[in-house]
Protein backbone atom coordinates (compact mmCIF):
# COMPACT_ATOMS: atom_id res chain seq x y z
CA UNK A 1 0.00 0.00 0.00
CA UNK A 2 2.79 2.46 0.93
CA UNK A 3 4.56 1.42 -2.26
CA UNK A 4 1.61 2.57 -4.43
CA UNK A 5 1.27 5.85 -2.51
CA UNK A 6 4.98 6.56 -3.05
CA UNK A 7 4.66 5.78 -6.77
CA UNK A 8 1.63 8.09 -7.06
CA UNK A 9 3.52 10.84 -5.24
CA UNK A 10 6.56 10.36 -7.46
CA UNK A 11 4.42 10.47 -10.62
CA UNK A 12 2.70 13.66 -9.45
CA UNK A 13 6.05 15.29 -8.71
CA UNK A 14 7.40 14.25 -12.12
CA UNK A 15 4.28 15.57 -13.86
CA UNK A 16 4.52 18.89 -12.00
CA UNK A 17 8.23 19.23 -12.85
CA UNK A 18 7.60 18.45 -16.53
CA UNK A 19 4.77 20.99 -16.77
CA UNK A 20 6.93 23.64 -15.11
CA UNK A 21 9.83 23.10 -17.51
CA UNK A 22 7.53 23.25 -20.53
CA UNK A 23 5.87 26.48 -19.41
CA UNK A 24 9.13 28.20 -18.43
CA UNK A 25 12.11 28.29 -20.76
CA UNK A 26 15.57 29.75 -20.37
CA UNK A 27 16.15 32.72 -22.64
CA UNK A 28 19.47 34.13 -23.82
CA UNK A 29 19.55 37.92 -24.13
CA UNK A 30 22.16 39.26 -26.56
CA UNK A 31 23.59 42.76 -26.92
CA UNK A 32 26.34 43.74 -29.37
CA UNK A 33 27.83 46.87 -30.87
CA UNK A 34 27.52 47.13 -34.66
CA UNK A 35 29.66 49.35 -36.88
CA UNK A 36 28.71 50.37 -40.41
CA UNK A 37 24.94 50.88 -40.13
CA UNK A 38 23.79 54.27 -41.40
CA UNK A 39 20.12 53.98 -42.38
CA UNK A 40 16.88 52.17 -41.65
CA UNK A 41 17.44 49.81 -44.60
CA UNK A 42 20.73 48.71 -42.98
CA UNK A 43 18.86 48.09 -39.74
CA UNK A 44 16.24 46.05 -41.60
CA UNK A 45 18.95 43.96 -43.23
CA UNK A 46 20.56 43.25 -39.85
CA UNK A 47 17.20 42.47 -38.21
CA UNK A 48 16.22 40.13 -41.01
CA UNK A 49 19.50 38.21 -40.84
CA UNK A 50 19.49 37.93 -37.04
CA UNK A 51 15.87 36.75 -36.97
CA UNK A 52 16.81 33.82 -39.25
CA UNK A 53 19.17 32.36 -36.64
CA UNK A 54 17.82 29.23 -34.91
CA UNK A 55 15.87 30.01 -31.73
CA UNK A 56 15.81 33.79 -32.21
CA UNK A 57 12.54 35.54 -31.39
CA UNK A 58 12.10 37.69 -34.52
CA UNK A 59 9.98 40.25 -32.66
CA UNK A 60 12.72 40.78 -30.07
CA UNK A 61 15.37 41.95 -32.55
CA UNK A 62 16.01 45.63 -31.88
CA UNK A 63 18.54 47.69 -33.81
CA UNK A 64 19.64 51.09 -32.50
CA UNK A 65 21.10 53.15 -35.36
CA UNK A 66 22.21 56.09 -33.23
CA UNK A 67 23.77 53.86 -30.58
CA UNK A 68 25.13 51.40 -33.14
CA UNK A 69 23.89 48.30 -31.36
CA UNK A 70 21.65 45.28 -31.71
CA UNK A 71 19.76 43.34 -29.03
CA UNK A 72 17.71 40.17 -29.33
CA UNK A 73 16.43 37.12 -27.43
CA UNK A 74 16.99 33.51 -28.34
CA UNK A 75 15.95 30.15 -26.92
CA UNK A 76 19.24 28.72 -28.18
CA UNK A 77 22.84 29.84 -27.74
CA UNK A 78 24.22 31.83 -30.66
CA UNK A 79 27.97 31.56 -31.19
CA UNK A 80 29.84 34.85 -31.41
CA UNK A 81 31.67 33.57 -34.50
CA UNK A 82 28.36 32.84 -36.26
CA UNK A 83 27.03 36.29 -35.38
CA UNK A 84 30.24 37.96 -36.64
CA UNK A 85 29.99 36.03 -39.94
CA UNK A 86 26.35 37.03 -40.33
CA UNK A 87 27.12 40.71 -39.83
CA UNK A 88 30.23 40.49 -42.01
CA UNK A 89 28.12 39.17 -44.91
CA UNK A 90 25.96 42.29 -44.60
CA UNK A 91 29.01 44.57 -44.54
CA UNK A 92 28.94 45.35 -40.82
CA UNK A 93 31.28 44.58 -37.93
CA UNK A 94 30.02 43.29 -34.59
CA UNK A 95 31.90 43.68 -31.30
CA UNK A 96 31.43 43.66 -27.52
CA UNK A 97 28.91 40.81 -27.54
CA UNK A 98 27.35 40.24 -24.13
CA UNK A 99 24.97 37.45 -23.21
CA UNK A 100 22.74 37.20 -20.16
CA UNK A 101 20.27 34.48 -19.30
CA UNK A 102 17.00 34.57 -17.50
CA UNK A 103 13.90 32.49 -17.16
CA UNK A 104 10.80 33.94 -18.76
CA UNK A 105 7.34 32.63 -19.50
CA UNK A 106 7.12 31.38 -23.06
CA UNK A 107 3.44 32.20 -23.42
CA UNK A 108 2.66 35.13 -25.72
CA UNK A 109 -0.54 37.12 -25.92
CA UNK A 110 -2.01 37.74 -29.37
CA UNK A 111 -2.30 41.39 -30.39
CA UNK A 112 -4.46 42.97 -33.05
CA UNK A 113 -2.90 45.48 -35.43
CA UNK A 114 -3.73 49.15 -34.97
CA UNK A 115 -3.56 49.58 -38.76
CA UNK A 116 -4.05 47.05 -41.52
CA UNK A 117 -3.83 47.67 -45.25
CA UNK A 118 -4.16 45.31 -48.21
CA UNK A 119 -2.67 46.36 -51.54
CA UNK A 120 -3.04 44.61 -54.88
CA UNK A 121 0.52 44.00 -56.14
CA UNK A 122 -0.38 45.61 -59.45
CA UNK A 123 -1.31 48.90 -57.70
CA UNK A 124 1.76 49.35 -55.48
CA UNK A 125 3.13 52.15 -57.70
CA UNK A 126 -0.04 54.18 -57.12
CA UNK A 127 0.22 53.83 -53.32
CA UNK A 128 3.88 54.72 -52.71
CA UNK A 129 2.80 57.85 -50.79
CA UNK A 130 0.57 55.77 -48.53
CA UNK A 131 3.42 53.33 -47.86
CA UNK A 132 5.73 56.26 -47.02
CA UNK A 133 3.09 57.65 -44.64
CA UNK A 134 2.88 54.28 -42.87
CA UNK A 135 6.68 54.40 -42.60
CA UNK A 136 6.45 57.86 -41.01
CA UNK A 137 3.95 56.58 -38.45
CA UNK A 138 6.08 53.50 -37.68
CA UNK A 139 9.24 55.60 -37.35
CA UNK A 140 7.67 58.11 -34.97
CA UNK A 141 5.99 55.65 -32.61
CA UNK A 142 7.10 52.54 -30.73
CA UNK A 143 5.66 49.99 -33.13
CA UNK A 144 6.46 47.14 -35.49
CA UNK A 145 5.35 46.38 -39.03
CA UNK A 146 4.54 42.96 -40.40
CA UNK A 147 4.39 42.75 -44.18
CA UNK A 148 3.00 39.67 -45.92
CA UNK A 149 3.70 39.75 -49.66
CA UNK A 150 5.26 37.82 -52.53
CA UNK A 151 9.05 37.72 -52.23
CA UNK A 152 9.30 39.64 -55.52
CA UNK A 153 7.63 42.61 -53.80
CA UNK A 154 9.99 42.86 -50.81
CA UNK A 155 12.22 45.63 -52.19
CA UNK A 156 9.31 47.41 -53.87
CA UNK A 157 7.49 47.78 -50.54
CA UNK A 158 10.52 48.29 -48.30
CA UNK A 159 12.20 51.06 -50.31
CA UNK A 160 9.51 53.70 -49.63
CA UNK A 161 9.29 52.49 -46.03
CA UNK A 162 12.98 52.46 -45.17
CA UNK A 163 15.30 54.15 -47.67
CA UNK A 164 17.05 57.24 -46.38
CA UNK A 165 15.50 57.11 -42.92
CA UNK A 166 17.58 57.73 -39.84
CA UNK A 167 14.91 56.26 -37.57
CA UNK A 168 14.74 52.50 -37.20
CA UNK A 169 11.48 50.82 -38.11
CA UNK A 170 10.96 47.31 -36.80
CA UNK A 171 9.81 45.32 -39.84
CA UNK A 172 9.23 41.64 -40.41
CA UNK A 173 8.70 40.55 -44.01
CA UNK A 174 6.79 37.29 -44.48
CA UNK A 175 6.91 35.87 -48.02
CA UNK A 176 3.57 34.60 -49.37
CA UNK A 177 2.17 33.20 -52.61
CA UNK A 178 -0.83 35.56 -52.78
CA UNK A 179 -0.92 38.55 -55.14
CA UNK A 180 -1.80 40.84 -52.24
CA UNK A 181 0.48 42.88 -50.01
CA UNK A 182 -0.77 42.95 -46.45
CA UNK A 183 0.75 45.63 -44.19
CA UNK A 184 0.02 45.47 -40.46
CA UNK A 185 1.17 48.03 -37.89
CA UNK A 186 1.30 46.83 -34.29
CA UNK A 187 1.75 49.12 -31.30
CA UNK A 188 4.76 48.06 -29.22
CA UNK A 189 4.16 47.43 -25.58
Amino acid sequence: MNFFINIKSLLLIMLFATVNFNVWAETYNYHADVKGMVCAFCAYSVSKNVSKLPGVDADSVNVDLKGGSVTFRSKEKVEEKKLAELFGESGFAVSNLTVTTNVVASKKLAKKPSLELQIDIFKVDQLTGVIEAIGNIAASTPSRLVINAPLTQEDIVLKPLLMGRQQVIKVRFVPTEEEIIKVQLFDAS
